[in-house]
């Protein structure tokens, strides 16, 4: 088994709402389309990640959508670490966490709210079925195709060998392009080459990840249970596998292109996109 784990819990405070299931075409939600192409690719389970509140839309918008898939839903805030009030969530490697004792085998987690293309599901799909011992995956897109007219956003840097394994991972979370070659982050004044790197929440894991991710994030807590705004990201995660853990992240670089909702003003770019691609026949009209 191979599941697609789907990141759905999150609050949309740039877009102004639920944007995990937000009418992107015809009543199909954007995650609808990664679902379409990792059952394509050979994926066959899905596991949604979401808050209680949404619960009954989510499972209404799924139901008989995709027929014979299982899908299955855990809820980010029944994991909450106790004794500690907080509206926002923990963040990404927090969710991860939450499907330790239902997903047991390779899995791929991606973002409810981006678009991946259909050859980044394959590649992924090949790799975690191949057998490579303590080796966790993530696709390769390039910074300049991801980064949004509206405002500022959140990416993971990465810095990789001549074999594509990544070196280092580090959150990027106010990226703004400045010009033809170079984006900036406005959190730390840092600039990165547009032919970088990035993490888009595209990771190929295998179970074990969860052990040290559990591990990790007992101490994260500890240290970060005043602020509420600290979030837990995949990519320190990772970092901590390859650093303390001797694994290695292979970057599967990819030609697709990406896109997201990260603003209200993002949407119409989304949907004129989908558009393009159920015109090309990539998609069927409805789910």
């Amino acid at each position: 088994m191979t599941t697609l784990v789907i990141l759905a819990a999150g609050l949309g405070s740039r877009f102004g709402s639920d944007k995990q299931l937000e009418d992107i075409h015809n009543g199909n939600a954007l995650f609808d389309y990664g679902i379409y192409d990792a059952i394509e690719a050979g994926f066959d389970n899905v596991v949604l990640i979401i808050r209680h509140e949404i619960d009954d839309l989510a499972r209404q918008h799924l139901q008989n959508r995709f027929p014979g898939v299982p899908i299955s839903y855990v809820y980010q805030d029944d994991f909450n670490p106790k004794g500690i009030e907080r509206k926002k969530p923990w963040g990404t490697g927090h969710a991860m966490l939450c499907v330790k004792e239902v997903v047991k085998n390779p899995f791929l987690i991606i973002n409810a709210d981006d678009y991946y293309g259909k050859e980044g599901f394959k590649l992924m799909y090949n790799a975690l079925n191949s057998g490579k011992e303590k080796t966790f995956y993530s696709g390769g897109y390039l910074l300049k195709n991801t980064l949004s007219e509206n405002g500022t956003v959140s990416r993971g840097i990465c810095e990789v060998d001549d074999n594509h394994h990544l070196l280092s991972i580090n959150e990027a979370t106010k990226l703004r392009k400045i010009n033809d070659t170079t984006a900036v982050d406005e959190a730390t004044g840092i600039e990165y080459p547009l032919n970088t790197f990035v993490s888009m929440n595209f990771w190929g894991f295998t179970h074990d990840v969860l052990d040290i991710a559990e591990r990790y994030f007992t101490d994260f807590v500890i240290e970060n249970k005043n602020d509420p705004k600290a979030e837990f990201y995949i990519p320190l995660v990772v970092q901590h596998a390859i650093k303390d853990y001797g694994y290695k992240l292979e970057v599967l670089p990819n030609h697709d292109t990406w896109f997201g909702m990260t603003y209200r003003e993002d949407l119409a770019m989304v949907q004129t996109e989908m558009q393009k691609l159920i015109d090309r026949g990539c998609y069927p009209d409805r789910f």
